[in-house]
Parts: C-alpha cells; sequence; structure tokens
C-alpha cells in the first residue's frame, strides 16, 4: 500500500494558509518596496561550498546535502537565504548597486528540526542592506522591520535589541577560554547569575571583569543601559558596542521606532553577528516572528568586503500571532 505521508518534519499547507502566507509576504513587501528594497527570486539548490561559507558553524549541522546527478557536485538546499544573496552581491557587482537593499521571500529547509514539533521547512520573508554600515544602517533595518511588523497587524510586538560583541567583550576580559567560555554563553542563555558567579570564580583574567561578569545575566528590561554603561566603564572592549547600540537606538527613535527592549546579555549568533542583533516578539507566537543583526564579516568570504545587515520574518510565527490575537483587533 503507498504511503501518502510526508517525510519527518514537513507538511503541506491546505488553501486557507497558503492563501495566508501569501497575503502575509505581500503586506511585508510593501513595506520593503516602500524603503527601496528591490526583490530577488533565488535557486532552492546552491553548491555546498557557497552554503558553508555562509554560515554560522551552528547552523553547518543543518545542511541537507546530496550529490547532484548531472554534475557530479555536492550541493546543498538552502537553509537560509542570507548566504545566496551575499554570493550574488559578490558575484554581479555589475548588476546590484553598492549600497544594495535587497529583499526575498520563500522556504528554506533544514535537515532536522531545531526543536520537537518545529517544521524542517520554513517560510521566510526579509531584507538586507549590504554595503552599508554605521548606526544609520542599523537604525534604517530596526524601522524596516517595525514598519513591516505594524503594516502586517502586529504592532504589539516588542523589538529586542543587543549588540553580540558586548557580552564577549567581558567574557574575554574575564579570562574565559574555551569550555568555560561555552559553559559562560550557556548559563546567559539562561539569565543564570549563580553559575556566571562560579565561573568567574575560577576565572583567570581582569578581576574587574570577573567581578562585572555575573551582571551580565541582569543586562535586559527596565534601566538595562544604564547598568551596561557601569560594565562598560570596567571593561573598555564593552564601549565601543554599547556606543554603537545606543546611537543605532537614537537614530532609530527618531524614526518612528517604538516598543523596543534592550538586552545586552545576550548570545544568539555569536561567531556570525559582529555588531547589533535584534529580533520580534509577538503575543501568541511560540518563538520570535523575526530575527536578524549585523554580519560584516560574511561578505569578505565571498570576496567583497564591505558592511552587511538583514533581518528575516519567519511567515509561520507571524501568521501564529495573528491568529491568536485578541478579539476586535484588525490587520491594517
Amino acid at each position: 500500500m503507498l504511503d501518502l505521508s510526508l517525510p519527518l518534519g514537513l507538511r503541506d499547507l491546505t488553501p486557507d494558509h497558503s492563501a495566508h502566507l501569501a497575503d502575509l509576504s505581500a503586506r511585508l513587501h510593501e513595506v520593503f518596496a516602500s524603503f527601496r528594497y528591490r526583490r530577488l527570486l533565488l535557486p532552492t539548490l546552491e553548491r555546498l561550498e557557497v552554503v558553508e561559507r555562509g554560515l554560522s558553524p551552528a547552523a553547518l549541522a543543518q545542511v541537507l546535502k546530496f550529490v547532484e546527478p548531472g554534475s557530479g557536485e555536492v550541493v546543498a538546499i538552502r537553509p537560509d537565504i542570507t548566504p545566496q544573496i551575499v554570493r550574488l552581491y559578490a558575484a554581479r557587482p555589475d548588476a546590484l548597486p553598492d549600497p544594495a537593499r535587497l529583499c526575498y521571500d520563500g522556504p528554506v529547509l533544514r535537515a532536522r528540526e531545531a526543536r520537537a514539533g518545529r517544521p524542517r521547512e520554513v517560510y521566510q520573508a526579509g531584507v538586507e542592506l549590504l554595503g552599508a554600515g554605521g548606526p544609520s544602517a542599523d537604525a534604517e533595518a530596526l524601522a524596516v522591520l517595525r514598519k513591516a511588523l505594524d503594516r502586517v497587524g502586529l504592532d504589539a510586538a516588542v523589538l529586542e535589541v543587543g549588540h553580540a560583541r558586548f557580552a564577549g567583550a567581558v567574557i574575554e576580559a574575564a579570562g574565559l577560554r574555551g569550555p568555560a567560555r561555552a559553559e559562560a554563553e550557556e548559563a546567559l542563555s539562561r539569565k543564570d547569575q549563580g553559575s556566571l558567579s562560579r565561573l568567574a570564580g575560577r576565572a583567570k583574567g581582569s578581576l574587574v571583569a570577573r567581578k562585572l561578569l555575573p551582571s551580565l545575566a541582569t543586562l535586559y528590561g527596565e534601566g538595562a543601559l544604564s547598568r551596561a554603561r557601569s560594565v562598560a566603564k570596567g571593561v573598555p572592549g564593552a564601549a565601543g558596542p554599547l556606543a554603537d547600540l545606543e546611537s543605532a537606538l537614537r537614530l532609530a527613535r527618531r524614526r518612528g521606532v517604538r516598543e523596543v527592549e534592550v538586552d545586552l546579555g545576550e548570545v544568539r549568533g555569536l561567531g556570525y553577528y559582529t555588531g547589533i542583533t535584534f529580533a520580534g516578539y509577538a503575543p501568541g507566537a511560540g518563538s520570535a516572528v523575526a530575527s536578524g543583526g549585523r554580519y560584516d564579516g560574511l561578505l569578505a568570504r565571498f570576496g567583497r568586503p564591505g558592511p552587511a545587515i538583514g533581518f528575516a520574518v519567519d511567515l509561520e510565527f507571524a501568521t501564529q500571532a495573528l491568529e491568536r490575537r485578541a478579539p476586535g483587533r484588525s490587520r491594517r
């Protein structure tokens, strides 16, 4: 008897669900276009070496690869769209300006579920700003995301903003290396101040940094920036990232970005992101409806060095949040 089920982690989308995703993507692209972002259509397959060059070490485990019958090349089904855009930016300077404002939508496929019940195929829509750096570009990314979430009806979403190098500077100054650093990052992901205190007690770095290490777990919510300034006074390496973040936030607020919270103990994407990081959280969604940040190191890997920042909206989680909104709220 023919088994009509799908492989693990995949699912069919009914016409109603498909229509919701298509409508959501169309509304997002209206906003992207209003900020002069131009849409790209990209292939599902890429050479494995291209995909590997564009991913963080953690993401490499999610690559689904195989030998292409026609050429014998090892190819991969894209687990992320950003490396494809960077590859095109590097390969076609004649076709893409500098800076380049680009947007996209489409599915990405991971080799395994990120967590139980989470589909392996994820539908995204997002933007990439390639060749533009500094607080102004950071503020632009936040403004585009805020406007996009508002446009689809997620005006209650909160943008949580951090910086990839702030916590790392404190961990480095405290003298944590190798497994101890990994432990510190894991403790930070849990906001585990006790574990950070124990690690600080075993560390061999700066006494001031070791004393300040546990406070990284408190650098979120109201007063986070004030507490972060105290940390930066004791750890000079953290001062630059904090200044970058504060400059971007000032410019973003002038552009009407609201509902922003700061988390400078965030370690999401360390090793990939190089500057500001951010995520959008909406009531009713099981995880972030959007995430992104600055990744200035990636373009150089493809031969066209320069700054870059972008984000992706998870269409499934955004739809989930929209379906669970309070009664009476409607899309704009």
